[in-house]
């Protein structure tokens, strides 16, 4: 196994086995009296995009003047991939952030270690029942809410429509306007525009789809076919004959087709160096200022039909900040009406007011309204979240060793998907 991954197992096991320890307090404050002067917040999140923490910060100034305090706001940005690692420790030692992002996958685990404060309180003076039901299900637990999902945000296909023009076969919009778009019309383009051009077909997301985002890589697959991870019930069906058939098809266009951005390549789709990668709306802006022509499109259908994954982050405050009080409403405040509408573009939100706006289809300037509508407005009624365990954390890092020998032209898919429901059953059943 590589050694980077191993050292990342090891980093993550060690955070896994703090978090379930009491957390010592830093100077904890449940009443929320700050000392005189400047409040210091620290708030940590896995974008590193400038404009985007221009917003974020905007947020906590204006809520500063709200309050009638000044606020010190540093953001810390995490690497993804590290993120889950990172924050854990961080949330054991002195550097702790008061307000955090958090991973669906992960809500469960960080909710029953008690490392989040319950919000309703702070929520009460922003009309919380304007939230979807099924949007806050994940972040709450025993009718309280620990958390606020400020991102409720579908996965889609972009395109690189120059790619498919120099390889003459039809774009993934205009398939899906056919009724042919499915993964075997997906794995057919892809090989088509590879063999015509030299460039790769498909990006996985973000590049991450061979380790920090193997669910989201092959759960649309997988789904599609009439298989998953697990259910919210503790039935494994990561190894069904659907699952592996979705898993298999996946595995041929990177290893017998030469399709897809293989492990270890860097190659890019915002570069022009791929033809097509899943997204979501806080990717588009990437593609601001790209030398080439591109569209959308919604995610391959299966023999299910389009199962598209929603990705879904929540923020939530540290309950044992020296300044939890202020963390609570501070998380409220960014999540309120005029907040989450200011998002939307970036951040599709869990407000059905938001949602219902015909601002919304208009917030992300480089899409139209139609698409819009089609990748992400559609996607949020009929997707799913990625599945979530208490034990999600340590079913990551002990799944994604064995997911690792996945990942070369031998495989035996089975075999393989076997191992990881192992894993899975280890800490489901």
């Amino acid at each position: 196994m590589r050694a980077s991954l191993i050292r990342k197992m090891v980093c993550a096991l060690l955070a896994l086995s703090l978090i379930a320890v009491p957390v010592m307090a830093q100077g904890s404050s449940e009443s929320g009296a700050a000392a005189s002067g400047p409040v210091d917040i620290k708030i940590a999140t896995w974008t590193s995009n400038p404009d985007q923490l221009a917003l974020l910060g905007s947020f906590v100034d204006e809520f500063a003047a709200k309050e009638g305090i000044e606020i010190n706001a540093e953001f810390e940005s995490i690497e993804f991939g590290e993120y889950n690692t990172k924050l854990s420790l961080e949330l054991q030692g002195s550097e702790a952030p008061d307000v955090f992002w958090v991973l669906e996958t992960s809500a469960p685990a960080f909710i029953q270690s008690g490392l989040l404060a319950e919000l309703d309180e702070a929520l009460a003076e922003y009309n919380p029942d304007d939230f979807s039901a099924k949007a806050m299900e994940l972040w709450q637990s025993g009718g309280k809410t620990y958390a606020v999902p400020f991102s409720t945000s579908p996965f889609f296909i972009l395109y690189n429509a120059d790619l498919f023009e120099a390889a003459g076969v039809p774009a993934p919009d205009q398939l899906a306007a056919e009724g042919n778009w499915n993964w075997e019309t997906f794995r057919e383009v892809s090989k088509a525009v590879k063999d015509a051009t030299g460039v790769w077909g498909y990006q996985t997301v973000d590049g991450g789809g061979y380790d920090v985002r193997i669910l989201h890589n092959l759960c649309p697959i997988i789904r599609s076919y009439g298989g998953d991870a697990w259910t919210s019930d503790g039935e494994i069906l990561i190894n069904t004959p659907e699952s592996a058939e979705a898993v298999q098809l996946f595995h041929d266009m990177v290893y017998v087709d030469g399709s897809v951005v293989p492990p270890g390549d860097q190659s890019n789709f915002f570069a022009g160096a791929a033809a097509m990668t899943a997204a979501q709306v806080s990717r588009v802006s990437n593609l601001a200022e790209a030398d080439f022509a591109w569209g959308v499109a919604p995610m391959p259908a299966g023999p299910m039909g389009d199962v598209p994954i929603i990705g879904q982050a929540g923020i939530g405050a540290f309950s044992k900040g020296d300044n939890v009080e202020i963390a609570k409403k501070l998380v409220a405040y960014m999540t309120n009406e005029d907040c989450v509408a200011r998002m939307a573009g970036i951040w599709p939100p869990a407000r059905m007011s938001v949602l219902a706006s015909d601002d919304f289809l208009t917030s992300q300037p480089l899409l139209t309204a139609d698409q819009m509508a089609m990748a992400v407005g559609s996607s949020i009624e009929t997707g799913r979240v990625l599945p979530s365990h208490v034990m999600y954390p340590q079913i990551e890092v002990e799944s994604r060793i064995v997911w690792d020998r996945l990942w070369n032209p031998d495989a035996d898919v089975q075999s393989v998907l076997d191992a990881v429901a192992d894993v899975y059953a280890k800490y489901i059943n």
